[in-house]
């Protein structure tokens, strides 16, 4: 049963969803995509009222109103979810002009039809279908790209001009990366680190050519640092005090792109964290480098705190897809399996037990099936699973109604309930919780009501 840290009631009843998101009155027994998550929830990043559910929630739970055709999800200082119909909602903000709250709303203001969307520190940018790209949000040292009276936020997305033919954006604390399909990238924004990689520590407000090489296929952007990836080499740019660039160097930062250790040169994918860093090998293995403070990087107890080459993270295959936070990571396997390591103190694990102290192995979140993406938004954990929706069963003779029931994976209560003296209803059920429509994880507790003989017997 998915628990919170404090118990909540009444979260899904009446086929309506927190946030007055309704549901549809009865549904058949369709299977779902449900974003579900826990962690850090200071913000209401996981979904749930803080006031309610305390700063941290232990077991994962539905984010109810994100639910409906998710394709992507990005965390940062906050999260946003991209569905199949092109629009993007967020929630767990609190940075002027960003979605502030637990219940995730729309953002208006973009084109129709968003392909890709990215959560920095305290400004968001997303890719349209034509290429262009649109940020709002925070804006202090230019990393929307475009003027703001004063470099204020800005609550309403805009293009940025003079950017076109973009496939993927990145964003960092307080700058923004853009790879275009012609293999460039593109940055703007704060340069203190040299995350801009434009060889100087100057902050741009507008976009220009880093210094990358043509080829780049993927880019992913870290609190001040960027890694990006061409068949064959991983490279890096930006801060460097723990060891992100991945090369050995003992240098603060590089303000040019400089080539990670050749560990990494089979990678398929790759993942930037807070300070940490990741490779994927062709077998789904994984290097990883940066900080190892809170066992981030999955190399095991008495592993030193950070590692400034690639590393093996041992006995780990299979990974299909990879997503690292604020001292936290986790990963999902081919066969399904969710693993999770790093900081401990805000519910990793996922099994509704507080903790302190840090897991330096990966270990599988059992308490979740199904899943199909994975993402951080620092110390909370965000996936996309299967669920099902609450068929309409009140009516029905108990066996087909309990037959129904568990094939969808849910765990049934019963309870009796008399019937009239006629006894013309008896072994029917006669009500059930979750109502028809409720959208449920599987292995989720539901409770049917069958009528039964009255005490005094029947006509």
């Amino acid at each position: 049963m998915v628990r919170f840290k404090v118990a909540v009631a009444g979260v899904a009843a009446a086929g309506a969803l927190a946030g007055g998101l309704a549901m549809p009155p009865a549904a058949s027994a369709d299977t779902a995509q449900v974003v579900y998550a826990w962690g850090n929830n200071d913000n209401g990043e996981a979904g749930v009222d803080p006031k309610v559910a305390g700063d941290d929630v232990l077991s994962p739970v539905p984010v109810y109103g994100a639910a409906t055709n998710v394709t992507q999800l990005s965390g940062g200082g906050f999260v946003l979810s991209l569905r199949s119909d092109g629009t993007v909602w967020g929630w767990g903000g609190g940075v002027p002009g960003l979605p502030a709250g637990f219940v995730p709303v729309q953002i208006h203001g973009l084109p129709p039809g968003i392909v890709q969307v990215a959560s920095g520190g305290g400004h968001a940018a997303a890719v349209a279908a034509d290429g262009s790209v649109w940020t709002w949000g925070a804006n202090y040292l230019g990393q929307l790209g475009y003027p703001t009276p004063g470099g204020a936020s800005s609550p309403t997305p805009h293009q940025v001009p003079g950017l076109s033919g973009v496939r993927q954006v990145a964003a960092g604390a307080n700058f923004t990366v853009a790879l275009r399909s012609n293999g460039e990238v593109w940055t703007w924004g704060g340069n203190h680190y040299g995350q801009l990689g434009d060889g100087t520590h100057t902050d741009r407000t507008t976009p220009a050519r880093n210094l990358a090489g043509y080829g780049m296929t993927q880019v992913s952007a870290g609190k001040y640092f960027v890694l990006a990836r061409r068949p064959g080499s991983v490279w890096a740019w930006g801060d460097n005090r723990l060891g992100t660039l991945g090369n050995g160097s003992t240098a603060t930062d590089s303000a040019t792109p400089v080539i990670v250790n050749r560990l990494t040169q089979n990678a398929t994918q790759i993942v930037a964290g807070v300070y940490h860093a990741f490779s994927v090998d062709p077998d789904g293995s994984l290097w990883t480098w940066g900080d190892n403070q809170n066992g981030e990087l999955g190399l095991g107890a008495g592993a030193p705190p950070f590692a400034r080459t690639p590393q093996k993270v041992p006995g780990l295959a299979g990974v299909t897809q990879l997503a690292a936070g604020g001292g936290t990571s986790m990963a999902l396997r081919s066969d399904g399996t969710l693993l999770v390591w790093g900081l401990e103190s805000t519910g990793l694990r996922g099994d509704g037990i507080p903790r302190t102290g840090n897991l330096a192995v990966p270990t599988p979140v059992t308490t979740v099936s199904g899943v199909t993406r994975v993402a951080l938004s620092g110390s909370t954990a965000l996936v996309l699973a299967h669920a099902v929706t609450m068929p309409n069963v009140v009516g029905e003779l108990r066996a087909s109604a309990l037959g129904q029931l568990h094939d969808l994976g849910l765990s049934v209560q019963e309870l009796s309930v008399p019937d009239n003296r006629i006894c013309d209803n008896v072994g029917y059920v006669e009500s059930q919780s979750p109502q028809p429509g409720t959208v449920v994880g599987p292995g989720v507790h539901v409770t049917i009501r069958v009528y039964v003989r009255p005490p005094a017997g029947c006509f």
